[in-house]
């Protein structure tokens, strides 16, 4: 059986202090579960670790299957690519004709790169260093070469030529000349007759060409059959070599999954064999462990006890001493004066005495004479005289003197703590915490006195010095003199960056060159100001002073820190003697009250007071109102499910808004909902401590908590505001809105003064019950305008912005800044100015700007614009894709100049040109940076009330109205603006409304959440 050991923060594993505390039942129980609890904690980081070692070995699997997959298939594709290729170029063995057109062709090519060959060549001459003769005679070798094989090429062609225009004139193969004389060029007349029996060759070469035409033919057909014949067979086995491949894949991961889940059901089982094998023994050893508890019972029990009776005598002690504590450092403030003017050669009465002998009367006493005696203090000499009242006024001050004070309580907690750890020794590792803690403060005393002391005589002296010149009367001429010195400087600086922009203007250094010349001359200038500041009395003791508080309040942050630290470190390394079962009782009463367990068990006072306080508030406000108390007007969560029906008394006058008692129903869940999540995270964390406090661990201090509030934690902290308003100002409205979608709010249920019901799925079938009126085609108008635009107000601007944004960022283009300040206009103007201004430009009849010019200047007709569909339509997209372009080019812009020019130039190397550089590289940078926004301009457009609202109102009517009162350019938003505004009076038309608006809504969400899930896999 194993005793009970103790575990600290690092794992090491400790005896308890007094062998005797773990020789009982209780105790060896503690161990078994101890000892399973880091097991299966143990286990837990074995999952983990396991689990990412075999996922990423599954997703290594995976993509080496998609790649052999891929390999297999092209190399299946090359293979009949390879019969399809060898049967494509036999195409032109059809026909004679064909097989003629081929050959032409070839010969056209064999001339062209003939002639690119002797381009090239002279091009070679021209930068060679060979001698003119030398060229001439090279020129003259290629000319007979070339010219001989042009000849016979040409020569070819001709015959070529005419036997094609026989054939596509006569279907004989006699080849009479005669018939086709008319046709032929002069030179090829000329190569004709130069032959003895043109005819006879003509039909000898064309019976050549024939035979091998017919030869290619066969070699085709043979090709065909082979291509039928193999086709089938390479199918079949592609697909059984695929099969193969997924199949070895699958089992490899399979094997991996096993041996995974074998891994940790093992661990598991052991752990599990472990708690049973040790719980049989101890119950085997049951009578034997009793009866050596019952020894030592009263002897433990006794040591406790006098412990106890010490350390409630120590504690009255230190209580007793707090006050005389306060008095003796008071007094050692006139001791560090005195030694002060010790060493400045400062007649006075040495402060001397001895702080034990003294009693609290005397104390005060003696406190009250050195007052009075360095209150009265002068010597002869004025510089003295002026050192020893800054010094009196300084070391005397409260805010000194209370430092002091705070340091005396520091020191008298220092030996309560040393004292109090020789009560724990012998049967606690309390001792050594305590020894620790003891030690910690001590430290911090002597490091906050000498901070103290040594920031103080800074302060007198810098004071003293200051004080000295203007006693010499050299402070103003001083300060002259700094004057002179920093105006000498500053033109000085103002000199040579007039240089430097001089020398940019003359073209002598570029545009890098200056800035970085103006950074080294405004550090320049800081330097040479800070030199005079360190020769100067006056502003060296002036920025001392200046800056005295800041350096000293660090200075004690870092002791503090270095305290705090020490403090950490034994919390860690020391274990602690624990109660068994803490860890259910901790979250059990976290879960009643959170910060009860911090404050009784984990000795965590300050965070178990927040957390009290906040439990406080939850059970005295949350709660009562989420249940109906505080606010008449609505009723909690009870509230939500009758609506106020039950207390709506029209008779009486008792009108009972159901707005409210819906709304109120949804914040009092939120609200629960919140208070439950805080309740649970409090009995989650409390379970955490108690378990490791359980095993020996201490749990950590406030300085802890409070390091992890400022690094880590501070992200959660901050973004818990804006979680908090995102519930009530996003989700809420939200939830409200759906939920009153199954209600009959609206005409005859307005809420105010008529009772809302829940009535279901009512106003989700409205569609089918108003299918006589046409509601179904009244949706189908709105719905379809409504992706086209959508689709066409998000596409458009998208592309125009990319476009002017690419432009404008060209290398070559000069004054971008006044080119990206003119596109960018729109988007500074306000929208309604805009939209109002254009829908002026386009009214009916003379009054609009476009009719009055296009019927004065071009004598056109004028139109109404906004009254006909077509052109409402047209134009209500092209002004929001002027409205809305400019902040895509905004966006794009930036974006474009976070793209490193590296990987334009790897491009540039590699041969790509503009197009593939944009393609390949543009683009797709830019698309991965601003997918979030650009889905976030999709759903914008979806729900662009505003541009629709304004612009066009929803109109022009369509041709055949219905009683929804639809427009032509109404989306699905506009279009319930006017349902719920009494454009249409249906039973419940503001639920009917919202019923719709989360259909769109759904649509809406569903295609942002796809886009951002797919940009999220193209980073990754």
């Amino acid at each position: 059986m194993d005793k009970l050991k103790l575990y600290n923060w690092y794992g090491e594993s400790f005896d308890p202090v007094l062998p005797e505390s773990s020789s009982n039942l209780k105790s060896y129980k503690h161990q078994v579960d101890n000892v399973f609890t880091r097991l299966k904690d143990n286990l837990k980081i074995n999952i983990s670790i396991e689990k990412d070692l075999y996922l990423r070995a599954r997703t290594k699997i995976q993509d080496n299957l998609k790649r052999e997959l891929a390999s297999h298939l092209v190399a299946y594709k090359n293979k009949i690519k390879v019969f399809k290729d060898s049967i494509k170029k036999l195409d032109f063995v059809d026909s004679d004709k064909k097989i003629i057109k081929y050959e032409l062709s070839k010969l056209k090519k064999d001339k062209q790169n003939t002639k690119q060959y002797i381009k090239d060549y002279i091009y070679s001459l021209e930068k060679s260093a060979d001698d003119y003769q030398d060229k001439v005679n090279n020129l003259q070798k290629i000319y007979k070469s070339t010219s001989l094989s042009e000849n016979i090429t040409f020569h070819k062609y001709c015959i070529l030529s005419t036997i094609l225009i026989y054939i596509n004139k006569f279907n004989d193969r006699d080849f009479d000349l005669n018939k086709i004389n008319k046709d032929l060029l002069p030179i090829e007349k000329e190569i004709l007759s130069q032959l003895d029996n043109p005819s006879q060759y003509l039909k000898d070469f064309f019976d050549k060409l024939e035979k091998q035409r017919i030869h290619l033919l066969n070699k085709r057909n043979e090709l065909l059959e082979k291509y039928q014949k193999t086709e089938q067979l390479q199918y079949e086995l592609y697909e059984k070599e695929r099969k193969n491949i997924i199949l070895n894949a699958n089992k490899r991961i399979n094997e991996l999954e096993f041996e995974f889940n074998q891994k940790i059901e093992a661990a598991r089982i052991k752990s599990y064999e472990y708690k049973q094998e040790a719980l049989t023994k101890i119950n085997a050893h049951k009578q034997e462990i009793i009866a050596a508890d019952q020894a030592n019972k009263d002897k433990i029990q006794a040591i406790k006890n006098h412990a106890k009776a010490q350390q409630t005598k120590l504690k009255l002690v230190y209580k007793q001493n707090i006050k005389k504590q306060n008095l003796i450092f008071t007094l050692r403030v006139f001791k560090d004066l005195s030694r002060f003017l010790e060493n400045h050669n400062i007649p006075h009465q040495k402060v001397v005495f001895d702080y034990k002998k003294l009693n609290e009367e005397q104390l005060i006493k003696e406190i009250q004479a050195q007052k009075q005696y360095f209150a009265n203090l002068t010597v002869d000499d004025q510089r003295k005289n002026l050192l020893l009242k800054i010094a009196v006024k300084n070391y005397l001050s409260s805010s000194n003197i209370k430092s002091s004070k705070k340091g005396g309580l520091t020191l008298l907690k220092s030996q309560y703590q040393e004292l109090l750890a020789n009560t724990y020794k012998g049967y606690s590792y309390e001792y050594l915490f305590k020894e620790e803690y003891s030690k910690a403060l001590k430290d911090r005393f002597v490091d906050d006195y000498k901070t103290r002391i040594k920031f103080l005589k800074e302060k007198v002296i810098a004071l003293y010095e200051l004080e000295t010149l203007k006693l010499d009367n050299v402070l103003i001429k001083e300060k002259q003199e700094n004057k002179e010195q920093f105006a000498l400087i500053d033109k000085q600086y103002k000199e040579d960056l007039k240089e430097a922009k001089n020398r940019i203007k003359n073209k002598e250094i570029s545009k890098q060159a200056f800035k970085n010349k103006k950074i080294e001359l405004k550090i320049k200038l800081k330097e040479s100001k800070y030199e005079i500041k360190l020769q100067s009395s006056f502003l060296k003791n002036k920025d001392i002073l200046r800056s005295h508080f800041l350096r000293k309040r660090a200075e004690n942050k870092i002791n503090k820190k270095i305290y705090e630290s020490k403090i950490n470190e034994a919390q860690k390394t020391i274990p602690v003697e624990c109660v068994k079962h803490l860890k259910w009782y901790a979250p059990l009463l976290s879960l009643i009250l959170p910060g009860l367990p911090e404050v009784i068990w984990f000795k965590q006072y300050l965070k178990g007071s927040i957390m009290l306080f906040v439990s406080l508030l939850c059970w005295s406000l949350v709660v009562p109102f989420s249940f109906g108390a505080y606010w008449n007007k609505i009723d909690g969560i009870q509230g939500l499910f009758t609506l106020g029906h039950d207390k709506f008394d029209a008779v009486n006058g008792v009108f009972i808004d159901a707005r409210y008692y819906l709304f109120g129903g949804v914040v009092s869940i939120i609200f629960m909902t919140l208070l439950l999540i805080y309740f649970l995270v409090s009995a989650i964390g409390s379970y955490r401590v108690a378990k490791f406090l359980q095993q020996g661990t201490r749990p950590s201090r406030w300085s802890h908590t409070k390091r992890w509030l400022n690094t880590s934690g501070f992200p959660w902290m901050i973004s818990l505001v804006g979680w908090f308003l995102m519930i009530f100002i996003v989700a809420a409205p939200v939830v409200t809105s759906i939920l009153i979608s199954f209600t009959n709010l609206g005409y005859l249920h307005n809420g105010s003064t008529q009772t809302v019901d829940w009535v279901g799925l009512e106003q989700w079938g409205k569609w089918w019950q108003f299918r006589d009126l046409n509601l179904i085609g009244s949706i189908a108008n709105v719905f379809s305008w409504t992706i086209i635009w959508t689709i066409a107000s998000t596409i458009l601007p998208i592309c125009l912005g990319i476009i002017i944004a690419v432009l404008t960022n060209n290398n070559r283009l000069k004054g971008k800044k006044i080119f990206r300040l003119i596109f960018i206009l729109p988007w500074a103007i306000p929208a309604f100015v805009t939209l109002s201004f254009i829908k002026n430009m386009f009214v009916a009849g003379d009054v609009g700007i476009v009719n009055f010019l296009l019927k004065n200047i071009l004598g056109i007709p004028g139109r109404a614009w906004l009254n006909e569909i077509t052109t409402a339509r047209i134009l209500v997209i092209i002004v929001q894709t002027w409205i809305a372009y400019a902040w895509i080019f905004m966006l794009v812009t930036g974006n474009l100049q976070s793209i490193p020019k590296d990987i334009y130039e790897a491009g540039s190397v590699d041969g790509a040109k503009g197009k593939h550089l944009f393609a390949y590289l543009t683009l797709p940078s830019l698309l991965l940076g601003i997918a979030p926004m650009l889905i976030g301009q999709f759903v914008g457009a979806f729900n662009n009330f505003t541009t629709i609202s304004i612009f066009t109102g929803g109109g022009p009517a369509f041709p055949y109205t219905t009683p929804f009162n639809e427009g032509a350019t109404d989306i699905i938003i506009s279009w319930v603006y006017k349902l719920t505004t009494g454009g249409v009076q249906i039973v419940g038309n503001l639920a009917f409304s919202a019923a719709l608006t989360t259909i769109a809504s759904l649509f809406s969400i569903g295609l942002a959440a796809r886009g951002f899930i797919k940009s999220m896999s193209r980073k990754d």
